[in-house]
């Protein structure tokens, strides 16, 4: 007794006594599609692949005892080796001393409501000492430098905008290429000075947290009661300076070496009612460590 190879049979037989008709198979091929299983020879049709294999077959002839040619084993030695893809160059570390650029910012519409209702104003005369220096954008005078009172504090109410090469602050536009020439563009707003002084900041630690993306690095500190005017939030290439002033007198400062390299004209600040956002725009499209500074 022999095997019959024909598709659908599997049938054993004696070659000696076997007839010209007497094995039922398919003469046509499997066929697979949108999840239906069939013969090309016939069109009765199944989902289940068990259910295939037991459809009886719908031609007739003479059973068949060659075993079918097995398809050639590729040679091993023949497939050509996997291209070596090579990391991409990481780029030069720029100087840790470059200039410091202040990042443009926004503020929520939670914060802007908060403010409102907390009704901000100047701190008085009397609590300003001689050592208080002006908290407005592009003023940065000494109270000891000011001998009128009714002296106009000339600053700028907007942000600084980075942008194609070019800064300048949203409120007055005044374009630029040179950074230093930026930093003393006068201010374009006159009103009453903002006095601060520093030996009157009570230093505290905030909650601080931080994530990555293929593009960005995002540092967040909780804060609540932030007061954007007097808050400083600087970068370089890999160096992150804040100074976030929120509470009463309350004042948190960070001022780290990155872990890797940003573009500084890419980056912002959002101010909301609970934190402090800063996202930095990464130079190469590479993870950082989970130490995020060095």
């Amino acid at each position: 007794m022999v095997l019959c190879y024909n598709k659908g049979c599997g049938k054993e037989f004696d070659i000696q006594e076997s007839t010209d008709d007497e094995c039922v198979y398919h003469c046509g091929a499997p066929v697979f599609h949108d999840a239906y299983k069939s013969w090309s020879c016939c069109e009765k049709k199944t989902t289940d692949f068990t259910e295939f294999l037991n459809i009886k077959g719908c031609c007739k002839g003479k059973h068949n005892n060659i075993k079918p040619e097995e398809p050639a084993k590729t040679d091993k030695e023949a497939t050509p080796a996997p291209e070596t893809v090579k990391p991409p160059e990481r780029m030069e570390r720029p100087p840790v001393d470059e200039p410091m650029v202040p990042l443009p910012s926004t503020i929520s519409a939670s914060l802007r409501k908060l403010l409102n209702n907390l009704a901000v104003s100047d701190k008085s005369e009397e609590t300003v000492t001689k050592s208080a220096i002006c908290q407005r954008k592009g003023c940065g005078k000494a109270k000891v430098d000011v001998a009128d009172e009714d002296d106009a504090c000339e600053h700028h109410p907007g942000s600084p905008i980075f942008h194609e090469g070019m800064k300048y602050w949203s409120c007055c536009n005044k374009k630029t290429t040179d950074f230093n020439d930026f930093l003393k563009q006068k201010g374009c707003t006159n009103g009453q000075h903002l006095w601060g002084d520093p030996s009157l900041k009570k230093e505290v630690q905030c909650r601080y947290d931080w994530h990555q993306t293929g593009e960005s690095v995002n540092f967040t500190v909780y804060a609540k009661k932030v007061k954007p005017a007097l808050c400083t939030v600087t970068c370089n290439a890999v160096k992150l300076q804040l100074e976030i002033h929120f509470g009463d007198d309350q004042v948190f400062t960070f001022d780290k070496i990155l872990a890797g390299i940003v573009k500084p004209e890419n980056s912002k600040v959002t101010y909301s009612a609970t934190k402090v956002e800063v996202s930095m725009k990464k130079a190469e499209f590479i993870a950082w460590p989970s130490t995020f500074v060095l």
